[in-house]
């Protein structure tokens, strides 16, 4: 499942400027000119340079990083000083999810990210680009302010930047048994989504925190009610659909966020029900590689 996490901010405090985030999302272009700059070959050195990514808004797709952290900190309006001026999601792909985009805009299965040529990894970027603007409308719609003008993406102030590449950590098991070490690439297909989100909307009338505890609750003041709340789950599951029906996607029992939470925190009948879902679809799986493998 697509997973989309809520951060208060990636490595930094969202009480203030969102200057140091942003600043860090230029870690990967930093990363490619590096490349660059050590390769010989022009064809090489031009396709390098095409992996470099701007930051993208619910219209564009070509923003620079300081006119982010322009918007960002002047999208404010009376906020206190200790409250929080911007959150950071982030949107996360399974391999196979990935594959299922690369193998889209491609024709063809694809294991790495350079197995793209530059027209296609333009669309493969392009295709997520796109996704993370319907995972910005599912999180506009499931604050439920929608009497209040807060309908989609586009009324709030938010900027993505996609990454392709990720390096190990020393926190990973893989650098812990040596297997690797700290600060090398990892291989495969790791395309990923930063977030930046504006705390107050477009209006700067409404204060929104996917942090919030209540979800979906309503709430009277002087008699008038109105929603508060972000349910995160319901965000994970509405991006998930999204992610299905935009990519065409035939997701295994498994591999649903619904399951999964169920085997995490369900009661022992909620999960045998769901292993027993899950073990059927694997037995119509294999039966169906079978068929393929025969020419059935």
């Amino acid at each position: 499942m697509p997973i989309s996490k809520v951060h208060s901010s990636s490595g930094g405090n969202n009480t203030g400027s969102c200057s140091s985030l942003a600043n860090y999302l230029e870690k990967e272009n930093m990363e490619l000119d590096k490349m660059s700059d050590q390769e010989k070959d022009q064809d090489k050195k031009m396709k390098i340079e095409s992996m470099k990514q701007q930051f993208f808004t619910h219209e564009k797709s070509d923003v620079s990083h300081t006119d982010v952290i322009s918007s960002i900190d002047n999208n404010k309006k009376k906020l206190g000083k200790e409250d929080a001026k911007f959150f950071a999601p982030t949107i996360n792909f399974s391999e196979k999810e990935q594959q299922q985009i690369a193998k889209m805009v491609s024709g063809r299965n694809i294991e790495n990210i350079k197995d793209l040529n530059v027209k296609e990894f333009k669309a493969y970027n392009k295709a997520i680009q796109e996704y993370g603007r319907k995972v910005m409308d599912n999180y506009a719609k499931n604050f439920n302010r929608k009497d209040k003008g807060l309908e989609s993406g586009k009324n709030l102030v938010y900027y993505g930047k996609v990454e392709h590449m990720r390096k190990y950590k020393g926190t990973d098991k893989e650098v812990q048994q040596g297997k690797v070490k700290s600060g090398e690439y990892k291989k495969g297909l790791q395309s990923h989504v930063h977030l930046i989100v504006s705390r107050k909307d477009k209006t700067q009338k409404l204060k929104l925190s996917p942090m919030a505890n209540e979800r979906n609750k309503t709430r009277k003041i002087g008699g008038n009610e109105y929603q508060v709340g972000f349910d995160r789950k319901d965000w994970i599951q509405a991006n998930e659909k999204a992610f299905d029906q935009q990519f065409q996607y035939k997701r295994q029992e498994i591999e649903k966020f619904q399951n999964q939470n169920i085997l995490k925190n369900g009661n022992p009948s909620e999960k045998a029900k769901v292993i027993k879902t899950i073990e059927k679809d694997n037995e119509i799986a294999k039966a169906k590689n079978s068929q393929n493998e025969l020419g059935i």
